[in-house]
């Protein structure tokens, strides 16, 4: 059985992880994979969708702040305007495969309409890393009942490793996985989720390995601390700190985007009055610093768990993946 850093009794920065080190022990985050690993004559898949619903109630109608940060745009994700816009989530986060955005995004939408009364406008948030290295992914197999798998199948235990989103994902030429970590800090939690795809192999480590192709990441980071838009912002920034500290390069063809939320306070959709009262912590005070830190711990965690999480596998063309070497990871990333 893999062993992620806490396994191996390794700590990360000065802060307690929370009791599951996941994403989900920010309370009333849950999380949902679908994973798609077949051989048949419709295609050689590896491929999924990770879901991140940012409490378990109607987030069309009660939306929660967020941000993001944008450390290389070469990427696909939808949504991220409106959020830039209006400081605000109003649906689940989706990751999935690069050309299966499209498919994703309807689904989603499909899906909203279904569930929620006159909606007239929706933000669909689904962001991407391109697993077609790994994955038949012109074939795009993933649709609504992907998405709705995904999404009613979430909650506060979901697996790592190669499953959902992360199926088809390689990092540094190694296969790597879904990662996720936690903090408390005081009496709140942050919680990142990582899909790395990022990373050349030199930039791992000397290796006579074959030439490898960067791609991208997308960290989620999730917090019931009152932190309004432009905190949130500085947390996603931080997220994306973790990228280097790794020995990520963010190459010309990365996207690299991290996206925060904080499910603290829920905007209704509809209001009465004109005003909404809300608390937030300062950006001067110790405890805003704090949150700063965590993420940037939470998130290089998620990433060498990534790694270390890795599985050995055939992709397309019946090229084969390998994992990287446990000690090899930890000799270097820490």
């Amino acid at each position: 059985m893999k062993k992620t850093l806490k396994d191996f009794g390794i700590k990360i920065g000065k802060f307690e992880r929370g009791p599951r080190n996941l994403i989900t022990d920010v309370p009333g985050v849950l999380v949902g994979n679908y994973t798609l690993t077949e051989d048949s004559d419709r295609g050689i898949f590896r491929t999924g969708i990770t879901a991140i619903l940012p409490h378990p109630g109607s987030i069309y109608k009660e939306r929660v702040f967020a941000a993001h940060f944008v450390l290389n745009g070469f990427g696909k994700s939808t949504g991220l305007v409106q959020i830039a816009e209006t400081g605000m989530l109003e649906t689940p986060v989706l990751i999935t495969s690069t050309l299966n955005v499209g498919k994703v995004w309807d689904a989603l939408v499909r899906y909203t309409i279904e569930k929620e009364e006159n909606v007239m406008t929706l933000n669909p948030v689904v962001m991407e890393c391109n697993d077609s290295r790994v994955n038949e992914a012109q074939k795009r197999p993933l649709g609504y009942e992907q998405v709705r798998e995904a999404l009613e199948g979430a909650s506060e235990e979901f697996e790592l490793g190669c499953v959902g989103a992360a199926t088809g994902m390689a990092t540094f030429g190694f296969k790597s996985g879904l990662g996720s970590s936690s903090r408390v800090v005081e009496n709140f939690t942050v919680g990142v989720l990582a899909v790395p795809n990022f990373g050349r192999r030199e930039d791992f480590a000397e290796s006579n390995g074959p030439e490898t192709t960067p791609g991208s990441i997308i960290i989620v980071v999730a917090t019931d601390a009152p932190l309004i838009p432009n905190q949130l912002r500085r947390i996603a920034t931080r997220a994306a700190l973790a990228i280097p500290m790794v020995g990520g390069r963010s190459t010309q063809g990365s996207g690299d985007i991290a996206l925060a939320f904080s499910n603290a306070v829920k905007i209704p959709r509809n209001t009465e009055g004109p005003l909404l009262n809300i608390k937030y912590i300062p950006d001067d005070s110790k405890l805003f610093q704090k949150l700063l830190d965590a993420t940037i711990d939470a998130a290089k965690e998620s990433i060498i768990d990534s790694l270390l999480l890795g599985c050995d596998v055939e992709g397309r063309d019946g090229k084969e993946w390998k994992a990287a070497n446990t000690d090899e990871i930890l000799k270097k990333l820490l």
